[in-house]
């Protein structure tokens, strides 16, 4: 084995009329590079927004949410029961349904309005986090909506909204007790949040009656773990059900995963263009040395060591661009917000409005396995790239290719 890998890299450094061979080497290892490099930035950046959306969506309705279209007649018995279970940290009542806003110009906007328990929802979200003027704590007749929302309506803290009862047809009027911005625009442009006694005779429901209860849990990985000892403690049956943030927003993530996956194979396509590269030195190398391979033969040299010697010449060629590529790609990947500073400062703009993302930096997120992975397909490629010109070179005659020389 030592002997091929020094014939491997003896037959990279070529002379002054083989400079074609080296430098075809070259691109080609840039190319596995960048390919490489490419890969990582941008699996990275998309790890970082299914970070940052996972965060939001947890964030806003808690990591798992019992649902009753009956109600649930004894919510605070019921949280007792639950907050004993592993893996709860905490429970919180809430009555979901819709409103709809009758603005200025007559026209009428529909949004969710959400009571909640002004006390026990901040252990079950973030949204006392969240709020970015007055407060949470709201009593009777106040709401908390999001900021979108409140533009919208041109509402500022204690302004009265009227909101129109889906169950009466009747507007009832609300002070705006604070405003949050989730950083989700689906919710901070449709959610209200209100007290559970204002809920409750909102939307006519029994007093002491909630449509459900927002769980928190230790891991929010393990949701679906703690939805199935729920149903083993509460039984499942009842006219409920649990839905954990991955049920609730399925379609979504599914569609993030699938544009996780179509990006990861697109971006892939530039390690197997640099691969024919690779093809093309190794051809060039083997046609170069048939002297060097006819002597190898008739000297003892079996099939397999004339393989192995151009398989790990095209090992050498990936496996350095592969490291370049990594160490590259992680350091660009940390430090991408400080690339983005620097490029909005020539500029004089920045490259990510606030005003239109809700955020000023770029999430990234380098995931240990999705490196691996990255790794691991482009070592797979660069073998696969360096098998034919290998198994050409152990093809040829020794007889014939010294004959010829």
């Amino acid at each position: 084995m030592l002997t091929e890998l020094w014939l491997s890299q003896r037959y990279l450094r070529t002379g002054n009329k083989e400079k074609i061979i080296s430098l075809t080497a070259v691109i080609s290892m840039l190319g596995i590079a960048i390919g490489v490099l490419v890969l990582i930035v941008v699996i990275s950046v998309m790890s970082g927004f299914d970070n940052y959306l996972e965060d939001k969506m947890t964030g806003t309705n808690s990591d798992l949410f019992l649902e009753s279209y009956s109600g649930f007649s004894q919510p605070y018995q019921l949280i007792e029961k639950l907050n004993n279970i592993p893996l709860v940290r905490a429970s919180s009542p809430f009555i979901a349904g819709q409103a709809f806003i009758k603005t200025g110009d007559k026209s009428v906007v529909s949004a969710e309005l959400h009571g909640i328990d002004p006390v026990l929802q901040p252990k079950v979200s973030k949204m006392g986090e969240y709020i970015k003027e007055g407060s949470l704590n709201i009593e009777g007749s106040q709401v908390v909506m999001g900021e979108e929302l409140a533009l919208r309506l041109g509402l500022r803290l204690g302004d009265t909204i009227g909101l129109i009862s889906p169950v009466t047809l009747k507007k009832t009027d609300f002070s705006l007790r604070g405003i949050f911005n989730s950083g989700m625009y689906s919710y901070d442009s449709s959610l209200i949040l209100t007290s559970l006694p204002a809920a409750q005779d909102f939307f006519k429901t029994p007093p002491g009656m909630v449509t459900g209860i927002s769980v928190k849990t230790s891991d929010v990985f393990r949701a679906r773990e703690v939805k199935e000892k729920i149903y083993a403690t509460l039984g499942n049956t009842g006219g409920y059900q649990v839905l954990t943030w991955e049920d609730a927003n399925r379609n979504f993530l599914q569609a993030l995963k699938l544009e996780k996956t179509v990006m990861f194979i697109v971006v892939t396509m530039t390690t197997v263009v640099a691969a024919f590269g690779i093809i093309g030195a190794l051809v060039m190398s083997v046609m170069n040395k048939v002297k060097d391979i006819g002597i190898l033969r008739s000297v003892g040299a079996n099939t397999a060591t004339v393989v192995q010697v151009f398989v790990y010449q095209g090992l050498i060629i990936g496996v350095s661009g592969i490291t370049l590529g990594l160490f590259g790609g992680l350091g660009l990947a940390r430090y991408l917000n400080k690339v983005v500073d620097f490029i909005s400062g020539i500029i004089g703009r920045s490259l990510i409005p606030r005003d239109i993302y809700y955020f000023d930096r770029i999430p990234t997120r380098i995931n240990p396995g999705d490196v691996m992975t990255i790794i691991s397909c482009a070592l797979a490629i660069t073998l696969l790239a360096s098998i034919y010109p290998a198994l050409y070179a152990s093809r040829i005659n020794p007889s014939e290719a010294l004959r010829h020389e």
